[in-house]
């Protein structure tokens, strides 16, 4: 993996330490240098049992060591540019005028003359060039800029926001691919580089699919485009719970026939008589086009039938098929289990985490220990630069280090 590797995290939130917090997984040591305050997220609702550290800070922030800089951060200037000089990575969404406050001008500039080997990662909301680069951003900034509101909700009424926060997430995990690739590139040059980021176009990018569905926006067919125009989908009523299926699909002159045998085996003959529905079952199940309009024909037959039945069936004859599930259904589900995605923390029994998602046939990325307090780890930090004891309680008096 990239044990060795050692990353500087000076962020806060969401995309930029999820983006350490894997690569922490796969063996880096991450420190995390935060405000006196911390990171705001330690105190975003909902806090873990018996702590005042939210469960979010808590999931993204495992593993790592934190330093906690005082109320006249400038003072630490030193120390920052000395971890900088040894480290292989930084990771920041600290602005430009705040950087310059921390000493470190120069870090957005094409090279780094002061750690020449350094990879430096800048997350902004909406890009570092452009009119609106100066201007704040944020999740819901770049949702609706990015035209994410509009696949939610129903056409002429209000816009939604996504629920997850899928501009964080995505950013996070573009850092992560941007971090290995200039490692890589790095072991051929010898150079550190600059590598900018953006909620904004992170959104963009994993919109790509949808911009090449509104090639031609008159045409609003399929699920890519129609999301305005469409009622939220909650899939198919069963007799206890809702559930999604799909059949149909370009396999040979006549495609799948299971839809045949499945209406058939529910006993909903009747649908084969009904010339609204294809005999694939493409065009009503799945993001077909006439599902809105038929799916209250198949409710009708569904309400005799429990969802997990149902499913059996459905993949039975070889349609594509799923309960909704809880949160607590999925993470206690057979099929969860089997890949490994729950993992036993380092921590309470009840400390459980989400394990690296992909799995390597002979690498083993980590399970990290728990999040850090604040500043837990200033001291051990100051002295492996070099400081003394003496130089440690200077720094924390000049209120460049909070004093822990």
């Amino acid at each position: 993996m990239i044990g060795g590797v050692c990353v500087v995290e000076l962020a806060s939130g969401i995309a930029g330490p999820l983006a350490c917090m894997r690569l922490a997984e796969l063996g880096a040591t991450v420190i995390k240098i935060e405000p006196a305050e911390g990171d705001w997220l330690r105190g975003a609702a909902p806090a873990l049992p018996d702590s005042d550290m939210s469960a979010a800070f808590a999931h993204l922030n495992r593993g790592k060591r934190s330093l906690a800089l005082g109320n006249a951060p400038q003072c630490a200037a030193p120390l920052l540019k000395q971890l900088l000089a040894g480290a292989d990575v930084l990771v920041t969404d600290r602005s430009a005028s705040e950087l310059d406050r921390l000493g470190l001008a120069g870090i957005g500039n094409k090279d780094y003359a002061d750690a020449p080997r350094l990879i430096r990662v800048l997350l902004t909301p909406l890009g570092r060039r452009g009119p609106l680069a100066r201007y704040r951003g944020s999740e819901l900034t770049a949702q609706a800029m990015a035209g994410y509101t509009r696949y939610l909700g129903v056409h002429g009424e209000p816009a939604r926001r996504l629920g997850a926060d899928v501009a964080s997430s995505g950013t996070g995990l573009f850092v992560l691919q941007a971090v290995l690739a200039a490692l890589y590139a790095r072991r051929r040059s010898g150079a550190g580089q600059r590598v900018d980021l953006s909620l904004l176009n992170s959104l963009l990018s994993m919109k790509s699919i949808h911009l090449a569905a509104q090639s031609d926006p008159d045409v609003y067919a399929g699920p890519r485009v129609g999301g305005a125009n469409n009622p939220p989908e909650r899939g198919w009523k069963a007799a206890d719970a809702p559930v999604f299926l799909q059949f149909g699909g370009s396999v040979g002159a006549e495609g799948r026939p299971g839809w045949v045998a499945f209406v058939k085996e529910i006993g909903a003959a009747r649908l084969l008589e009904d010339q609204r529905f294809d005999h694939k079952g493409r065009n009503s199940t799945g993001h077909g086009v006439d599902v809105n309009a038929l799916r209250a024909e198949y409710e009708k037959e569904f309400a005799r039938w429990p969802a997990a039945k149902l499913v059996d069936i459905i993949r039975s004859h070889a349609g594509n098929a799923s309960p909704y599930l809880r949160l607590d259904e999925t993470l206690a589900h057979v099929q969860t289990a089997a890949l490994g995605i729950v993992r036993q923390g380092s921590g309470s029994a009840n400390d459980t985490v989400r394990a690296f998602p992909a799995r390597y046939s002979r690498s083993r990325p980590q399970t990290p220990g728990p999040a850090p307090a604040l500043g837990e780890h200033t001291k051990l930090i100051v002295e492996e630069a070099g400081y003394s004891a003496a130089e440690h309680e200077a720094l924390c008096a000049a209120g460049g280090l909070r004093d822990v």
